[in-house]
């Protein structure tokens, strides 16, 4: 994940829209990469519950 991107960026777009799938798959890899399995799972859990396919899409766009 390019450093510009950073979990604050998703923190900020899941305050303005919290059922965000994307923002909160994609932090929960970022919490995962920094060492916080316990938090990247639930996020990545949280945005499966939005969206199913939610890993397909983004395993497409490279994001895993």
């Amino acid at each position: 994940m390019p450093k510009l991107i950073q979990r604050a960026d998703f923190d900020a777009a899941l305050r303005i829209d919290p059922r965000a799938a994307s923002s909160l798959y994609v932090r929960g890899i970022a919490h995962r990469r920094r060492g916080d399995a316990t938090r990247g799972d639930a996020d990545i859990a949280a945005a499966k519950a939005i969206k199913s396919d939610i890993a397909e899409g983004m395993a497409k766009i490279g994001l895993r």
